[in-house]
């Protein structure tokens, strides 16, 4: 009876046991903040797959663009229901699919060590985490990557048919997630390169190049001439000719900057055994074949990473870090394989010192594998475990201060969902809605009437001349560009109007400083503003307003706080509270910085607070304020009893005293036991009314 392989199959189960791992780690709170950046696309195309059978927008264009990842998230919703975690969930799997697959990719190129340290990088990467929990095709695109670099591989080098027929399947698939995985054509040359002519110039190899790039032509061609959607920036080809002069352009290395700025160790360790493997391939070839056949593959491998980063550099596109996700695990690999074959070198010299003592190798071999630890564990770059504690803990406000992600996508996260949802639980027939965002207002609010854009060419270019004037290609709203523009379209309503807006208000190229300092000068027509601080609803011609109601200058359902929940109800100020409630919220505790900078004087923070029922003794509800910088504590109490009353709205107060000027944070804690609804805030004089 055969021993049981219990050291080829632990590693496989480790990676296994990994994706599961990272599935479970990276689920917490995934519909906790609302959809932004390019999410609302595939949410809307799904929607509409759903309605039409393809991704038909409102404005009659076709989302081209992912059209099988669309697909995909259609399906999801249809089993699930169309909403943000489940859509998000698709790509939090794709992500966790793509650990045990990157194992099996990294032992066909290195040692079992190595692999599962690789899904180890994977697995607290940041840049991995973070588009895990979007609705963005990056996680299965790169699943998609991996799986066909790994299949080229057994097929071309390991000479499985079977495994060459699956790589063309997922050459040609590929890129109807993204044209980015077009970058596989790439591994044709590489193993030209790798394996030379001989077994490059062979039908097998021959027909299904030919193929794919007959395949990805096609793509570029539909893409350039009759896609709408999904194009994001200015285009201007009207042949073949204009097409090149305007994709390709002189070359340029913003790409492997990229790549320096956001993984500086990693980068050198990469460079340096590119620049050892060509320096083997110049030499005289290995005496040992398996060695030989080792060399080989690094040189494919490195070759798949170069090739499109090269094309990257003559090709026409606004620098993205993300556009290099796919990427990724081929430079993690890469960096394996440089710092295994570097600590092999160092541990060689240490036994050159030692004179070749036959416990020298021991010694040697237990330096390497220590080498190899070391430069994985302090050499990583953006990985870790508080990262991605950091990704799946994160909450409106927060920071996002990783390179990768700051420069691809924004410093915090945006709430659409917030002010869309405000304006739909209000919305009345015959209302106007202009947004700055016309697909987010789309989705959350129900509609969009007008689009607010400013920008020129280059910054969003979703806008096109029709028979009725210019309209985004998005959802077919009519564009506003001027402030002109934007006073006729109040003025005209023949309802209320609303206007949603966005982190755009505070970008000139976004939103012109002379419309941005009309919207904000119409502090009376504020209604709602979603947790990230910055997100806005304004309101015109709002009952309410004119009939003189003194409003707050803060809201509490615009606290960044995660529990809670907003509740819309005539008696709350602006028709809307958070309402606390003891079998959901109970023992939430969090802090929020208030709006503005407070000069030194005496202070007293007022809160409207109403309970669900006699309180009796308890004091369910807690206060306090800190300085922001360094967290001290200014004041604090709790409430209770008489406090609060049932059915009605209350004013509870906080006094304190404040001896500098700076920031304060808001710390608000609930005990449950009764239900109740946050509403307006100020902080005023300690002798105001």
């Amino acid at each position: 009876m055969r021993p049981f392989p219990l050291k080829k199959v632990l590693p496989g189960a480790a990676a296994s046991l990994a994706a599961a791992a990272s599935f479970v780690l990276r689920l917490p709170h995934i519909g906790r903040l609302s959809m932004w950046m390019d999410e609302g696309f595939y949410f809307l195309a799904a929607q509409k797959i759903l309605e039409h059978g393809y991704p038909l927008y409102p404005s009659g264009h076709v989302l081209f663009k992912g059209i099988l990842f669309s697909y995909v998230l259609a399906l999801a919703g249809f089993v699930g229901g169309l909403n943000e975690v489940t859509l998000r969930l698709v790509c939090l799997l794709a992500a966790s699919l793509t650990i045990p697959l990157f194992y099996l990719l990294g032992r066909a190129f290195t040692s079992c060590l190595a692999a599962v340290a690789g899904t180890v990088i994977l697995f607290f990467s940041v840049w991995e985490t973070e588009y895990a929990r979007l609705i963005l095709y990056y996680a299965p695109l790169q699943l998609v990557y991996v799986a066909g670099l790994y299949c080229f591989i057994r097929g071309y080098f390991d000479d499985r048919r079977g495994y060459r027929t699956a790589a063309i399947i997922l050459f040609l698939l590929g890129p109807h997630i993204h044209q980015l995985a077009l970058g596989l054509l790439f591994s044709f040359p590489a193993l030209f390169l790798a394996r030379g002519a001989k077994r490059f110039f062979r039908k097998d190899v021959l027909w299904p190049f030919g193929f794919a790039a007959l395949n990805a032509l096609a793509i570029q061609l539909h893409e350039m001439f009759f896609w709408k959607v999904g194009y994001v920036y200015v285009k201007t080809p009207t042949s073949l000719g204009d097409a090149f002069r305007y994709f390709f352009r002189s070359f340029s290395l913003d790409y492997v900057k990229e790549l320096w700025k956001s993984f500086p160790f990693m980068f050198i360790i990469v460079f340096a055994g590119l620049v050892l493997v060509l320096g083997d391939s110049a030499g005289r070839r290995a005496a040992d074949s398996a060695e030989e056949e080792r060399r080989r593959r690094w040189i494919f491998l490195n070759f798949c990473l170069l090739f499109p980063i090269l094309f990257f550099g003559i090709f026409r596109t606004h620098v993205q870090p993300r556009y290099l996700f796919q990427l990724h695990p081929v430079f993690i690999l890469l960096f394996l394989l440089a710092l295994e074959r570097l600590s092999r070198g160092a541990a060689g010299l240490l036994e050159d010192v030692l004179d070749r003592d036959p416990r020298s190798r021991k010694r040697s071999a237990a330096a390497a594998t220590a080498l190899i630890l070391v430069g994985i564990v302090f050499g990583m770059d953006q990985a870790g475990p508080s990262a991605l504690r950091s990704a799946v803990g994160r909450r409106y406000r927060d920071r996002i201060t990783a390179d990768i992600i700051t420069r691809s996508i924004r410093f915090e996260h945006e709430d659409h969902r917030g002010p869309g949802l405000y304006v739909r639980n209000y919305l009345r027939p015959g209302d106007t809605i202009i947004a700055m965002h016309m697909v987010f207002s789309y989705i959350y609010a129900g509609r969009t009437d007008y689009w607010l854009w400013s920008g020129g060419p280059g910054t969003w270019d979703a806008w096109e001349r029709t028979p009725t004037g210019w309209r985004d290609v998005y959802i077919g709203a009519r564009w506003l560009n001027t402030l002109d523009g934007l006073k006729e379209a109040i003025d005209r309503a023949p309802g209320r109007v609303w206007l949603i807006g966005s982190t755009s208000l505070d970008r000139p190229d976004h939103i012109n400083g002379e419309i941005a300092d009309f919207i904000r000068s119409q502090k009376d027509k504020l209604v709602f503003r979603g947790k990230d601080g910055v997100s806005e609803v304004y309101l015109w011609d709002d009952g309410r307003a004119a009939a003189g109601e003194s409003l707050p200058l803060f809201e509490a359902e615009w606290l960044p706080l995660t529990f809670g929940r907003i509740v819309y109800a005539e008696d709350a100020s602006r028709g809307a509270a958070l309402e606390l409630d003891p079998q959901r919220d109970a023992g939430g505790r969090e802090s929020a910085a208030l709006p503005g900078i407070y000069p030194p004087g005496r202070y007293r923070l007022r809160l409207k607070v109403k309970a669900g029922m006699d309180a009796g003794s308890d004091r369910p509800l807690g206060l306090a304020i800190l300085a922001t910088d360094d967290k001290r504590e200014l004041a604090a109490r709790f409430y209770g009893g008489v406090d609060l009353t049932a059915g009605k709205y209350r004013d509870i107060l906080l006094p304190f005293f404040w001896s500098r000027e700076g920031g304060l944070s808001l710390i608000v804690y609930y005990k449950g036991g009764v239900t109740l609804w946050l509403d307006g805030m100020e902080v005023g004089p300690a002798d105001g009314t």
